[in-house]
């Protein structure tokens, strides 16, 4: 089925999975008001939505997203209004993606900068054209970085390498990225879709709740003790221990056959 989403924001629903396209192909996706509030409004509702199990989200055009649009920066904006907007841009879409309970990946076809590599960063799987061009380039507009780049960078890369991204801002392309660890995989760009696709299906048809709790938990390992994720991995257990996934699985295993799960 298919649920528009305006004309920044394309996104298909089939089989489980949630095809998203940012939609500013003449701006290079660059994120913009319409743009943000259309990623933050679908947002609230997939996190409850039982018929999406994992998320796709790419580019349309040659660009993934150019990050922030510079047209809407205003100067002259007062500082409590520029904190409550980027606050609110955190909390409403880069927040909500990166905890969303189901697997997202991203499909990196093109340009991604700053926020727009950002965002990609926030996604679960990184799946890039092995030409995309991508930086970090906030100083290069004498800003610091934002949208949840010091979050996301440092712990993929580490300190001092984030720190050469950040203070540089210079460019590289996914082949690089890879060897960094910065993304999952980089792909001739023909081959982006189809494989980014198969990476998604595959993780539409898996046990959802297992999987978005393993998410969770690998997040949750920066900042707890052991025996505070030794707790958390206890409670997990057993959620998942009582869902119809796990025991279609145990059912599967004795007749021989693959499972198929339901995500519930």
């Amino acid at each position: 089925m298919s649920e528009p989403s305006g004309d920044v924001l394309d996104i298909s629903v089939e089989d489980g999975l949630a095809v998203v396209t940012l939609q500013r192909p003449e701006a290079m996706n660059a994120l913009n008001g319409v743009l943000k509030d259309a990623l933050s409004a679908w947002l609230r509702q997939v996190r409850y939505d039982d018929d999406v199990r994992a998320v796709l989200i790419t580019g349309s055009g040659r660009a993934f997203s150019a990050g922030g649009d510079l047209s809407e920066m205003d100067p002259g904006r007062a500082p409590q209004a520029a904190r409550m907007r980027q606050d609110k841009l955190l909390r409403e879409v880069f927040v909500p993606l990166a905890q969303l309970p189901k697997p997202v990946v991203a499909a990196v076809n093109g340009h991604a900068h700053g926020a727009g590599l950002s965002l990609a960063l926030a996604c679960d799987i990184v799946i890039a054209a092995d030409d995309a061009p991508m930086s970090l380039g906030f100083v290069h507009r004498g800003l610091a970085p934002d949208c949840g780049v010091l979050y996301f960078l440092p712990r993929i890369v580490g300190a001092m390498r984030a720190k050469e991204l950040l203070l540089t801002g210079r460019r590289f392309d996914a082949r690089e990225a890879v060897e960094m660890g910065l993304i999952s995989r980089s792909v001739p760009g023909a081959e982006l879709m189809d494989v980014a696709l198969e990476t998604a299906r595959s993780l539409a048809q898996g046990a959802t709740v297992a999987l978005g709790m393993t998410k969770t938990l690998v997040d949750q390992s920066w900042q707890a003790s052991l025996e505070q994720l030794a707790e958390l991995e206890a409670y997990s257990a057993a959620v998942c221990r009582k869902t119809e996934d796990h025991a279609e699985s145990l059912v599967a295993f004795r007749e021989k056959r693959p499972a198929v799960f339901t995500g519930k």
